[in-house]
This record gives structure tokens, sequence and C-alpha cells, in this order.
């Protein structure tokens, strides 16, 4: 006999996953989803469990079952109406927090403020390619309000480093740890290397796997590293990189997925290329986030008592 709490309890979960993973990026509409087999077997219960939360989904209009095909996501009006109900569950949980420790939710946005003081605190971002430096840059401004100084990691001289490194107070990487700690060391600096996002590297991963994917950058040496970072993956021969304002763009064929970072957006505009524009997400994984946000917190303490 089927259990109505444990279909219920699948059904909540899977709502939220398929809802998540479409704001992430994770999933598109039209993509396939787990089998009820596959998903028994994650969820270790009967796959007919599975089956009937697969099917009220189908009447909310999240996913579609075809027959001999699969389980598809659909483009209902319903994703919007599930992403809206669990962000108002983050802000509720972020309130009740917020009374549990004696701090009115009226004045939260004010706590916070003097938690964090008065000075924008300064990162220095070392990377070796431009493209890297200028998306990161992005995010810690518009994410989590840094002053933000972008280093070349080539460009560095180690027994005289660059005044961006001596004033920052904290240093930050995606990858390199091995130099970026010397670094930090001859500097008493703190430092981090940050982490991609799940998401970005399974949605690359899965349109590696279906043709060819472009990626418009500004600096070859971006591509080169992507390349090397792709290489044990199935499908890299799919990868592709265009310099814009070197490589035509027009060999980019029609409704092809196509990346444009940061720093090539502007030189972009106005030039047409026939690929489809995959829509940018957010680079750092939750663990980084939390660390970045982890940093800001104790460095502006220190501020606040010095």
């Amino acid at each position: 006999m089927r259990s109505p709490t444990r279909q219920q309890s699948i059904l909540r979960q899977l709502r939220e996953r398929i809802a998540g993973d479409l704001a992430s990026g994770a999933l598109e509409h039209g993509d396939r989803l787990p089998s009820v087999r596959e998903l028994g077997e994650d969820f270790k219960t009967d796959p007919r469990v599975v089956l009937g939360a697969y099917e009220q989904l189908v009447e909310e209009g999240l996913v579609e079952i075809r027959p001999r095909s699969g389980v598809f996501v659909t483009g209902g009006q319903s994703t919007i109406g599930v992403a809206s109900t669990l962000h108002r569950r983050w802000i509720l949980e972020t309130m009740a927090g917020a009374i549990e420790r004696d701090i009115p939710f009226s004045r939260l946005g004010e706590h916070i403020r003097t938690t964090l003081g008065l000075r924008r605190l300064r990162v220095a971002v070392i990377e070796c390619n431009t493209d890297q430096l200028q998306s990161m840059r992005a995010e810690l401004e518009n994410y989590f309000g840094l002053e933000v100084e972008t280093v070349e990691l080539d460009g560095i001289d180690p027994a005289s480093p660059a005044r961006e490194l001596r004033d920052a107070d904290l240093l930050i990487s995606g990858g390199h740890d091995r130099e970026i700690a010397h670094i930090a060391s001859r500097l008493s600096k703190p430092h981090l290397i940050t982490r991609v996002r799940p998401a970005l590297t399974t949605r690359l991963a899965r349109l590696l796997t279906r043709g060819p994917v472009y990626f418009l950058v500004t600096d070859p040496r971006f591509g080169a590293k992507m390349r090397r970072l792709l290489a044990s993956m199935p499908g890299s021969e799919n990868f592709h990189a265009l310099v814009v304002g070197q490589d035509d763009l027009d060999v980019i064929p029609s409704g092809t997925p196509t990346y444009v970072m940061r720093g090539a957006m502007a030189r972009v505009e106005g030039t047409r290329h026939r690929g489809r524009v995959i829509a940018p997400l957010r680079i750092f994984a939750e663990p980084t986030t939390r660390e970045i946000l982890s940093c800001i917190l104790e460095l502006s303490t220190n501020v606040a008592r010095s």
C-alpha cells in the first residue's frame, strides 16, 4: 500500500528541486527528468510512489509525461509561482530567525548594516586572464558590495607587490592555490580560492553532449584554460572560444548555444551573430558564497574595532 505521507514528501521535494534547478539554470524547459525507477532508487521507495508524485506535478503544469519517452519539464506558469513561494519561505525564515535572536525584523536591515560597518572592504581579485577577472569583479561588487581591484597573476612581482595587493583586506582567486597562498603569506593577508556553482558545469556539460557550444571572450587565455578544464569531459571537442574583435562570429551556426563573457558584452553590441545567447548565471558555489560572507563579517568586525 502506498503511503500518502511519503508521496507528499517526495512531491514537495521534486517540486522544489525542479523550481530551484530552473532558477539556477541547471534545468531548462523541455529537459528530460530522471525516470521513476531512478528516483525510486534515489528516494529508496517504490517507483509507483514517484509516479504518483510526477502525476500530481503534471496536474500542476510543472512536468509532462510522454509515453515511451519519459518525463519532461514544461514551460508552464506554475514554475514562476513555485519559485515565488520558495522566495517567500526564505524571507519568512530570515525574519523568524531575527526575532529568535531578539532582533525586530523591522530593524533587520539596520542591524546588518551596523554589523558590516561603514567602510566597504577592499578585495584584490587575482587571475590569469581578463575574462575571469571581469566576471569575478562584477559578482563581488554587485552581490557582496565589495570594493574590487583586479590583478593579473603574471604581472605580480613577488619582491615588490603592487599597491592593489598591499591595500587589500582580502585576496581572492579562482585557482592558483599555491601562488595565491604564497602572496597572501608574504603580505599577511587572508585569502580564499573560489569554487564554481555546480549548475554552471552541469548546464555546460549537458550542452556539450548535444553539439557545439561557443564562448565569446576578450582574452584567448580564457579559451585555452577552458579547453584544459574540459579536456576529460564528454563532448569537450564541441567547445569553441571566439575572441570578439579578432575572430569571425559568422562561423557560429544558427541557434547554437553561445555564452558571452561579461567583458565581451559591450564589444558584441551592434555585432550580429546567429548564436542563441545563454543567460549568464552567478559564478560562485554556495560554500564559496558563505566563505566570502564569513570573511566580510570577520574583517568588518576587525575594522570596527581598530
